[in-house]
């Protein structure tokens, strides 16, 4: 699967669905599914060095500034595709990343969350791999 590195703080938003709209100094031409990761670089209370989920790239827009805003949409069903985190060397540009790799979570079925599941996978996974 495609990939793309965030600074982590960015990953996070854009996992949670906070954050729809990457800004970049690049675009490609690839569209659809892209593996959200965390960049190794660490910031206080953020996961660094995973992979947290996969949204789906739909476009691409030019600004007069010379930058491009990368605009996500939940991928499938209305929220983003959590996966179990995986540690990922992210680089620069797109990258691709063995789909074996991707696990999606045991509390999102088909955009429907069980909240008492993805708490308990917050205080047990999520969690203690913020450093």
């Amino acid at each position: 699967m495609k990939a793309l590195s965030l600074h982590p703080e960015n990953a996070a938003a854009v996992a949670w669905g906070d954050k729809l709209v990457e800004y970049r100094t690049w675009q490609t031409n690839y569209r659809g599914p892209l593996l959200i990761c965390a960049s190794a670089k660490r910031q206080p209370g953020f996961l660094a060095g995973y992979a947290l989920c996969v949204m789906n790239l739909e476009g691409i827009y030019h600004f007069p500034d010379g930058s491009y805003g990368w605009r996500f949409s939940p991928y499938p069903t209305g929220l983003s595709y959590h996966i179990e985190p995986a540690a990922i060397k992210g680089r620069q540009r797109l990258f691709n990343v063995d789909n074996v790799l991707i696990q999606p979570v045991k509390w999102e079925h088909q955009g429907q969350i069980d909240r008492e599941q993805a708490e308990q996978w917050l205080e047990q996974v999520y969690r203690p791999l913020i450093k």
